[in-house]
C-alpha cells in the first residue's frame, strides 16, 4: 500500500477537473484514469514508500508528484517539460520527480492510450520501468 505525504505544493488541495483538462490538453495527452485518481487527490505529494530499483542495477525514489497548480511553476506538470523538450523524445511525458532531479515519465510512443512507465536521467537517457501507472506503484519499496 502506498500512502501520500504533501510536499511540493503549500496548503495542497486536490485538483480541479478544470486544471486536469488544461493539462492534458497542453501536453496533448490523455492522462491515464489511474493516475489522475491519484495525482488530482494527492497532487504534489511523495509516496511512502519512495524507492525504485532500476533495472540497470541503481536505485532512487520519487521525491514528489507533478502537479496541476500554477506555483510551483517548476514542480507544475505541464511547466516540468519545457526545459526537457531537446532532450525528451515526442511522447514522453514526466509525471513524477524523483530525489536527484531526473523524471518519471509516461511513454507515450507505442500506445497513445495505455502509456508504459519510464524513467529519464540525464545520465541513462530512458530507462523502462513498467506497463503502467499501477505497475509503477507496485514497484515501490522502503
Amino acid at each position: 500500500m502506498v500512502d501520500w505525504v504533501d510536499g511540493a505544493i503549500d496548503d495542497p488541495q486536490p485538483a480541479s477537473d478544470t486544471a486536469v483538462r488544461q493539462a492534458q490538453d497542453e501536453l496533448e495527452v490523455r492522462l491515464p484514469p489511474d493516475f489522475l485518481a491519484v495525482a488530482q487527490i494527492h497532487q504534489g505529494a511523495a509516496p511512502v514508500p519512495a524507492g525504485i530499483d532500476l533495472p540497470n542495477g541503481f536505485g532512487t525514489a520519487v521525491d514528489h508528484l507533478l502537479h496541476f497548480e500554477d506555483s510551483p511553476f517548476v514542480s507544475n506538470i505541464v511547466a516540468a517539460i519545457f526545459p526537457l523538450l531537446d532532450v525528451l523524445d515526442e511522447g514522453i511525458i514526466p509525471f513524477a520527480a524523483d530525489v536527484g532531479g531526473d523524471f518519471f515519465c509516461f511513454d507515450y510512443r507505442a500506445d497513445d492510450d495505455q502509456p508504459s512507465v519510464v524513467f529519464w536521467s540525464v545520465d541513462w537517457g530512458i530507462v523502462p520501468l513498467a506497463p503502467d501507472f499501477a505497475g509503477f506503484l507496485g514497484m515501490l519499496r522502503p
